[in-house]
């Protein structure tokens, strides 16, 4: 069957199917293309990520016809290869992280202990009922011997549990896939440098999801995340100096404005006061009276202070409870938030 082209200006002809044994016997091959002889022993042309393109338009729409075993380009019809000439496949392009993109199969994750780049024999794989019993014996020999090599040493078999109370306490939290990525590659970083050597696996999985968290700007406090590992607040936070300075990590100051949302929500405050605490956080942050303050404690102060400008009955004990904060430290925030409602011009509460 003669080749079956797309009509187009400039495009080349190419020679029918009776000529393929001659031109595949000769040295080499060549095609005319657009007033210049291509050799099809030279490196094929590929984009900026590596995947091959039509060397006639600069196309990568390429498919390769299941019969005929010819590679097509499918913009302008121009035939790259004949089915006796061997045409590799793409070269595999790196994301951001250094992991190969695979055509098939599940993407690569740090938060998986394998990153998602071995095959592992399942238990219904080796329970196969259509094979026989000397081959389901052996599956099931080679998933066992699988299984020890993956997690034989102690680095292996820390960073299997590890991955897998990540993964509990993501759920927990619930975090976003982006925030699971990040503390999965910092609690690897720190192993690598022996910091959880002599700490709990627990605590270090806590310590690496709190400082994913502030890097990702996703408003989980201290305490919510060590009540969710259930470990101590004040252990949490050890861990998460030591995490912090081991990896050289430099944090920025938690915005108070994103506390507000959730401490208005939890307490039953109405969006109007929810509006003006957001108001008097910015002036605040403005003139820097946020600096060494706990957010929890300026967004529950604002929007106290917010509510009896108001008039709104929202109770303090309730705003408190909500921030995890105490009373005493709301008045004292609010002490210093009437500086900011004042240069906005609003009225004077007790």
């Amino acid at each position: 069957m003669p080749y079956r082209l797309a009509e187009m200006a400039g495009t080349s002809t190419v020679t029918p199917e009776k000529d393929q044994l001659t031109s595949a016997q000769t040295t080499q091959q060549t095609y005319p293309v657009q007033g210049r002889m291509m050799n099809s022993r030279k490196t094929r042309p590929r984009d900026e990520v590596g995947h091959y393109v039509c060397p006639n338009c600069g196309s990568p729409s390429l498919v390769r016809d299941a019969e005929t075993g010819e590679v097509i380009c499918t913009n302008c019809g121009f035939v790259l290869s004949d089915p006796s000439e061997n045409y590799a496949a793409p070269v595999p392009r790196r994301t951001e992280e250094g992991l190969l993109e695979s055509q098939s199969g599940p993407p690569g994750r740090f938060s998986a202990f394998d990153k998602n780049l071995s095959t592992i024999i399942s238990r219904a794989q080796a329970s196969n009922r259509n094979l026989n019993a000397d081959e389901r014996l052996q599956l099931w020999r080679l998933r066992r011997t699988q299984l020890r090599a993956s997690a034989g040493s102690s680095m292996a078999r820390n960073l299997s549990r590890a991955m897998s109370q990540l993964r509990g306490l993501s759920g927990r939290l619930n975090l976003p896939e982006v925030v699971t990525e990040r503390a999965a590659l910092m609690y690897r970083r720190a192993l690598n440098k022996g910091l959880v050597r002599g700490r709990p696996i627990n605590g270090m999985v806590a310590a690496s999801t709190y400082a994913a968290c502030r890097l990702t700007d996703v408003p989980r406090s201290l305490s919510e995340i060590a009540k969710a590992s259930g470990m101590s607040r004040k252990l949490l936070a050890h861990y998460y100096r030591a995490l912090v300075r081991s990896l050289d990590v430099t944090m920025a100051i938690e915005d108070p404005l994103k506390r507000v949302s959730k401490i208005a929500s939890r307490a039953g405050a109405d969006s109007q006061t929810e509006m003006l605490a957001g108001k008097i956080l910015r002036e605040a942050i403005r003139l820097r009276v946020n600096v060494g303050k706990d957010p929890d404690g300026l967004a529950a102060a604002a929007l106290d202070l917010a509510a009896r400008i108001r008039g709104s009955m929202v109770m303090q004990r309730d705003l408190a409870k909500a921030a995890g904060v105490s009373e005493v430290t709301i008045r004292s925030r609010m002490r210093d938030l009437k500086t900011a409602s004042k240069s906005l011009g609003l009225p004077d509460v007790a």
